[in-house]
């Protein structure tokens, strides 16, 4: 009898499980030599992340690019995040190491990074 009760109880268990809601995805934390961005505020969200010790230019990808909500920048070198608005001259963001943003007022604006200033853009 004791078996067929904790069985009992158990199944009951496993059914609340199953129909509790799944929780949000929890921020991964960041590498270090890495710039993450993420779609939702609080570090929320399917990721991307830049390895700044590879160095270079680098697009956003698609779940980020021009909708980077937050970020975190966990390398001890200066980053430039580039936005190339449809008119006008490119725009440049510097990103220091240790910077972040839980919620990014530039979100909309996040392009491309990369570890070269470029001159041909405005500060933004």
């Amino acid at each position: 009898m004791r078996h067929s009760v904790t069985f009992a109880l158990s199944a009951a268990a496993l059914t609340a499980l199953a129909l509790a809601p799944a929780p949000e995805a929890a921020a991964v934390a960041v590498q270090p030599g890495h710039v993450c961005f993420w779609p939702q505020p609080g570090e929320m969200g399917g990721g991307w992340c830049y390895d700044a010790n590879r160095g270079g230019y680098a697009e956003l990808d698609n779940a980020v690019r021009r909708n980077a909500q937050s970020f975190s920048s966990q390398v001890n070198r200066t980053t430039y995040v580039l936005h190339f608005p449809r008119s006008g001259p490119c725009l440049q963001r510097t990103v220091y190491g240790g910077d972040y943003s839980e919620n990014w007022e530039w979100s909309g604006k996040v392009d491309a990074i990369d570890t070269t200033p470029h001159s041909d853009c405005q500060p933004g």
